[in-house]
């Protein structure tokens, strides 16, 4: 008989599960929970469990649409056996969007972390924001419109002046792909955010970004990109 790893198989799922103490502190989060609190207060979190857990012990769903950020979820699991501690999984919204492109654009090989240094160069030459970086830093060269990218990343910057900090964060996004001529290639999620509220975010970089084969998302405070990896 095959024994499943009960921890491992929470740790790969693609929705998030967050374990909690009964005095609100974290004692688990698999890896799409701690993609989920990079963006959201954990507090929210806690409170939901709080709100929508069975009056006995045991396990409650809830059909409820939550919204954050860029997250979306349809319902909520919230569990406990003891008062000791109590769980909470987010069931994502499934994607409407498709994640196809029909054809890889003729670019050339380029370094994406010397392109993201040299914009932050500019963008940091006439202020005072402190700039964050968190890279991973596997990532090879792979194929990219430079030029554009440059032009969304000083957009992107730009748009976000107002702020003291500005950090952006590089990694390859776990369990997710886009199809090109039947083939599957990863994707690298490039985030940059700062500590002001965007009032209104300039329109062109979803626009350069869909020409070059990259989802923009808007967030409050900064922008996210999808980006292929084509090697």
């Amino acid at each position: 008989m095959t024994v499943f790893d009960q921890k491992g198989w929470i740790e790969s799922d693609y929705n998030p599960f967050i374990l909690y103490s009964d005095s609100g502190n974290i004692l688990y989060a698999n890896a799409s929970a701690e993609m989920l609190l990079s963006y959201v207060d954990k507090k929210v979190f806690y409170e939901l469990c709080l709100s929508n857990a069975s009056h006995e012990f045991g396990y409650k769903t809830t059909f409820i649409n939550l919204s954050y950020e860029k997250f979306n979820f349809y319902a909520i699991t919230v569990g406990y056996n003891d008062e000791k501690h109590i769980g909470i999984k987010l069931y994502n919204n499934p994607q409407t969007e498709s994640n196809q492109i029909s054809k890889i654009k003729s670019n050339k090989i380029g370094n994406i972390y010397i392109l993201i240094d040299l914009c932050i160069s500019l963008a940091s030459a006439n202020n005072e924001i402190l700039f964050k970086k968190e890279f991973d830093p596997t990532i090879p060269e792979f194929r990219l419109s430079q030029n554009e990218f440059t032009k969304i990343l000083r957009k992107t910057y730009e748009s976000l002046s107002n702020s003291s900090t500005i950090t952006t964060v590089l990694k390859l996004k776990i369990g997710e792909f886009v199809k090109i001529d039947d083939k599957k290639y990863r994707l690298l999620e490039l985030t940059i955010k700062g500590d002001a509220i965007i009032e209104k975010h300039d329109e062109a970089i979803k626009e350069i970004s869909e020409n070059i084969n990259i989802k923009c998302s808007y967030l409050k405070q900064g922008i996210s990109f999808d980006i292929p990896l084509i090697v």
